[in-house]
């Protein structure tokens, strides 16, 4: 569902809203031109009110630009450059713990999910209103798609209240309402009742949504949220309700919940791993059996681009459309016509098995980063680029410490990179997977475990078709050899170490994959790497008094300061705080916006 459409009657009442505390500009009816008052009365202008919900999703302040830094560069899979520290501080905020509320990556991440969550809520009331009864509820076929549509919005709206309350905690503001004037300086939600609210808007969102192999037989639907869809996140908020739910602390996570979700997704057959691992992050494939939910994109070559130096707005669509800037920010050296803001960290390099000679055995690796040994790149002049030339000239002391990433990005040059087509997967199946194995754990089924573990490392192993960027690469050539979570839980691996170059000193011990829960972190970390779950996951674990490794588990973010150092000698960033650094500041403009809003721990 490439939505290439943007409905004026959608979009001239959700996008004009944004902090929660501002109020928006006067409208003026006119009796004939379309309004909000005489467009929504027909199933088609229907549909597109749920349309500009999708669209949301999008903006700059979403996944086509701030959201990606968000989930990713407060884990310690990401570190920033010497690009990022010269010319977008708000990305190196984000890596160092030192954000504040006055950034424009608060402003516009906060914003942007306010304004899906005001999307949702306008279509669920144009839905409800039923104008001019465009829907005939007592026809079978007029009720299904009338359902259908409540869902998909229910959904959105649920989205937004995870994301919210994932990134800024739970005292912010949630409403179920399109706010009228009374409504504008609302306060912080009670404790505990925005997790209420989002399970309640997955639940409804389940019951109401159909499968995917029903919505996605029509080819103008694939990409709509489904059941599976709500299922997933649902699970997502069960498993990590500690961090979604103020009233919930350390131990909270509904563990029984969340594996009988899973096993629904499983059983119901709808989804499977797709053969081919770099599937699940090129433009190729897209939507395919594996993902349950995906922010739809576009290359819209006729904007203008997103330029900084003309203060041009990033949620403006005339510069942004649907594209989205990961290539442009987050994918490959400064010598590739790109800006290169945020890499792979030397941590997470290190976490990939290897052979006897200290080779990467694990094509995940190679499919998903610019690497050593790994795939090359088609540069401007049509050849191809290994990574030593990638990383070469003036950069060349840097190999084996610089990296670049692959996963969301094209192997080739683009002439205007900040213009990417390539779908964002939020949710794939092989989450599910771990997530299943991770239930049973902690349900005391370590054996079932084990199983779904292998489900997913057995994809890698997978002979992955020829292509120019991995052409002789010996994952192209037959199956590659990762052991069985088994044998690699005998073998007893330390990965993740990292040694300091100067003088061999340890900044990270690293892991010893000698359990099947250490294993399971493990597998997480190799397949969903820089899918924007790490710091979730970690801050899971850091409040599971279950895990043995709970009160180190954070290690690895309060040493990134060493980290960044090591990799790249820039200095400026922090030792990570949890009471501090586990949930982002509001944003200032929020604050002396809204007297009713108070700062949270990170402001």
């Amino acid at each position: 569902m490439k939505i290439k459409q943007y409905i004026i009657g959608a979009l001239l009442a959700v996008t004009g809203f944004g902090i929660t505390g501002c109020q928006p500009e006067m409208d003026f009816y006119h009796p004939v031109n379309p309004s909000e008052g005489n467009y929504y009365n027909t199933q088609e202008h229907l549909v597109y009110a749920v349309n500009g919900a999708y669209n949301i999703l999008q903006r700059g302040g979403c996944w086509a630009r701030i959201m990606p830094f968000i989930l990713n560069n407060r884990s310690d899979e990401f570190v920033f450059t010497a690009g990022a520290a010269g010319g977008e501080p708000q990305s190196v905020e984000l890596s160092a713990y030192t954000v504040d509320g006055e950034g424009g990556f608060m402003v516009g991440g906060y914003q942007d999910m306010y304004v899906l969550q005001y999307a949702a809520n306008f279509a669920l009331e144009k839905l409800e209103q039923n104008q001019d009864g465009a829907f005939n509820l007592e026809n079978p076929t007029d009720k299904k798609l009338y359902d259908r549509l409540r869902g998909e919005a229910l959904f959105l709206r649920g989205l937004s209240r995870f994301y919210l309350c994932m990134l800024w905690g739970d005292e912010i503001v949630d409403r179920n309402n399109v706010p009228v004037a009374d409504d504008y300086m609302k306060g912080p939600a009670a404790q505990g009742e925005i997790y209420q609210n989002m399970i309640t808007d997955f639940q409804a969102a389940a019951d109401l949504l159909p499968v995917r192999s029903e919505v996605f037989a029509n080819s103008n639907d694939v990409g709509r949220a489904t059941k599976g869809s709500a299922l997933g996140y649902l699970a997502k908020a069960y498993m990590g309700r500690p961090l979604l739910d103020g009233t919930a602390g350390a131990g909270g996570a509904e563990w029984a919940l969340a594996k009988n979700v899973l096993k629904t997704i499983i059983d119901s057959g709808e989804y499977d791993l797709v053969t081919n691992y770099r599937d699940n992050s090129s433009e190729d494939n897209e939507n395919n059996k594996e993902s349950l939910f995906e922010v739809q994109f576009s290359q819209s070559q006729e904007t203008q681009g997103f330029n900084p130096a003309a203060n041009s707005d990033q949620n403006d669509w005339v510069y942004t459309g649907q594209n989205t800037m990961r290539q442009l920010e987050m994918s490959i050296s400064n010598k590739t016509n790109c800006w290169w803001n945020s890499m792979p960290s030397i941590a997470l390099y290190n976490e990939f098995e290897r052979d006897a000679d200290g080779k990467i055995i694990d094509p995940r690796a190679y499919l998903g980063m610019w690497i050593p040994d790994g795939a090359s790149w088609r540069g401007a002049d049509g050849s191809m680029w290994p990574y030593t030339r990638i990383f070469g000239d003036d950069y060349t002391v840097r190999q084996g410490k610089w990296f670049g990433t692959r996963k969301y990005c094209y192997d080739w040059w683009q002439s205007d990179p900040n213009k990417s087509g390539i779908n964002d997967r939020l949710l794939r199946y092989a989450d599910i997977l771990l997530m299943y194995a991770e239930c049973c754990i902690e349900t005391g089924d370590e054996a079932t475990a084990l199983t779904y573990i292998n489900r997913v490392r057995e994809r890698a192993n997978n002979q992955v078709p020829s292509s120019e960027a991995d052409a002789g690469l010996f994952y192209t050539i037959g199956r590659s050899a990762l052991p069985s979570a088994e044998d690699l839980i005998a073998a007893a691996p330390t990965l993740g170490k990292v040694t300091a170059s100067r003088d061999g000193s340890i900044i990270l011990p690293g892991t010893t994959i000698n359990t099947v829960r250490r294993l399971l972190k493990h597998e997480y970390s190799a397949e969903l790497y820089l899918d924007g779950w790490r710091f979730y996951n970690l801050m899971r674990w850091y409040n599971n008094p279950n895990d043995p490794d709970a009160s180190t588990i954070l290690e690895n973010l309060e040493k990134k300061y060493l980290v960044q150092i090591e990799q790249t000698e820039l200095s400026g960033a922090i030792a990570f705080n949890y009471n501090k650094h586990r949930i982002l500041p509001i944003p200032s403009r929020e604050l002396s916006t809204n007297p009713n809003m108070k700062p949270n721990v990170a402001n």
